[in-house]
């Protein structure tokens, strides 16, 4: 039976809650840190090999205290580096509990986050690990629940000014009724593929459709458990050609099927002893190949059906022999061509349509359909691919329509709701960066920060029920 949400751990109001508390009562949180985190156990030894390396013998800004003050940067949702370091400048208490004699000058902390990103890194997958127990301690159904989305971090470029993109729409306009298009020419759709596919001034900025409208965005694969803490950020890339046969959001969709395995990989690879029981994913990855991969894991696949994936066309069917016949002729099968085999990819076996032929003419071959009543416009003919494992996407190892389905597929929206306190924690819209290196770094300190604070929520004892931090120090 689901653990009902009113059992849930809740990170979703840290926030807030955290926020409040340092306004008024930050003595009362730096005990919180002191009392519950070990900066031995959360820090890897190599981290202060590699820092105190570069920095030398000056202890002015020690490295506990420099991620100390990231943390609580992002916890009190600052906008800028400049109102953090006013904040250390005229509170003694937070210079105290940072280890700091003085202020930080604002490019020591930007190059912290370039000299030091492999570390920052490391860090959090050391945290990923270290809070594995503690999350099943909370709740042992939500923390073997993996759920994965994708989202992207807008860099702070002239491409993401609304303007640049109403240029180009004025000019394909222009360009269209100069022409005289008719009404079926999409002038939107036009501009769209006429965007450049990365910024000019950071060509990792890619061009990205995300929450209804284009960007350039650094994307991201983002995992949480059942509860939402955070199991992995990976910043896969992928191809994002703008076809002008697909609407965006099936561009979507098609980098969404294809992130997910090579997400995984990695995941494991970094986290080999991972478990769990279920993946929940929306219908953007809804592919084959995802589906055979999460059973060969031994994971149960929660995953919408997606209608892309449903052709209008008329589907062949099968005879007594499993052989896929023509659509439009059932006593017809089609013809064997092979096993497809592909990297990250299920082996499909393809069957073609019995009335293509092939043909050589001065060394160039030739396909010819002979064939009076087509059922595709294709000048190739049908094309059948068949996993060897036939149809994980239908054949689920639990109903679409059971209750158990439907009531874990609810839970999926934990990790929006998380990708948006990272985003809050980053104050996105405001801290206008620019680095690639750099952004990465503070999506990385975003996601150690839910990660300290999910320790300090499970060492308190209070992990049970809906999470208030003021009666943690009350």
């Amino acid at each position: 039976m689901l653990i009902s949400a009113s059992n849930q751990v809740s990170l979703f109001d840290l926030d807030a809650e955290f926020d409040e508390l340092t306004s008024y009562k930050s003595d009362q949180l730096f005990s919180l840190f002191n009392q519950f985190i070990d900066t031995d156990d959360v820090i890897p030894k190599s981290f202060y090999s590699v820092y105190y390396s570069n920095v030398g013998k000056n202890r002015d800004f020690p490295l506990e205290g420099m991620l100390k003050a990231f943390i609580f940067y992002n916890l009190l949702g600052l906008p800028t580096i400049s109102t953090l370091i006013f904040i250390i400048n005229i509170s003694s208490d937070f210079r105290k509990f940072l280890g700091f004699s003085r202020a930080p000058h604002p490019s020591q902390f930007s190059r912290f986050k370039t000299l030091f990103y492999d570390q920052i890194l490391e860090m959090f997958h050391h945290l990923v690990d270290f809070t594995s127990d503690f999350a099943i301690d909370a709740d042992d159904r939500l923390a073997k629940i993996l759920i994965t989305d994708t989202t992207g971090f807008e860099l702070y470029v002239k491409e993401n000014n609304p303007k640049f993109y109403q240029s180009i729409l004025k000019t394909v306009k222009t360009y269209a009724k100069s022409h005289k298009y008719d009404k079926t020419f999409d002038v939107e759709k036009y501009a769209q593929s006429k965007m450049p596919k990365q910024s000019s001034s950071n060509p990792e900025a890619k061009l990205t459709y995300l929450n209804g409208h284009f960007g350039y965005y650094q994307k991201v694969i983002l995992a949480t458990n059942g509860f939402g803490l955070i199991r992995d950020i990976n910043f896969y890339n992928a191809d994002n050609t703008l076809q002008l046969n697909l609407t965006p959001q099936e561009i979507k969709d098609e980098y969404d099927a294809k992130s997910l395995i090579p997400s995984l990989e990695t995941f494991f690879d970094l986290h080999p002893d991972s478990k769990f029981n279920y993946f929940l994913g929306d219908s953007g990855f809804d592919a084959v190949d995802n589906y055979a991969y999460l059973y060969k894991k031994g994971i149960i696949p929660i995953i919408n059906l997606n209608p892309r994936n449903n052709s209008t066309l008329p589907q062949p069917l099968f005879n007594e022999d499993g052989i896929p016949t023509c659509p439009n002729d059932p006593e017809l099968p089609m013809t064997y061509a092979g096993v497809i085999k592909g990297a990250n990819r299920a082996d499909r076996i393809q069957f073609i349509c019995p009335k293509r032929s092939l043909t050589m003419s001065d060394s160039v071959k030739s396909v010819i359909l002979d064939c009076d009543n087509p059922c595709t416009n294709s000048p190739y003919g049908r094309i059948k691919n068949i996993t060897v494992h036939h149809n994980f996407r239908f054949n689920a190892a639990m109903p679409r329509n059971s209750n158990e389905w439907i009531n874990l597929y609810k839970i999926r929206t934990v990790c929006e709701r998380t990708i948006a306190q990272l985003k809050s924690f980053m104050q996105i819209n405001i801290s206008k960066v620019n680095k690639t290196l750099t952004l990465k770094s503070n999506i990385f300190l975003a996601g150690i920060t839910q990660l300290i604070a999910f320790i300090i929520i499970h060492k308190s004892k209070l992990n049970i029920g809906h999470l208030s931090i003021k009666t943690m120090v009350a």
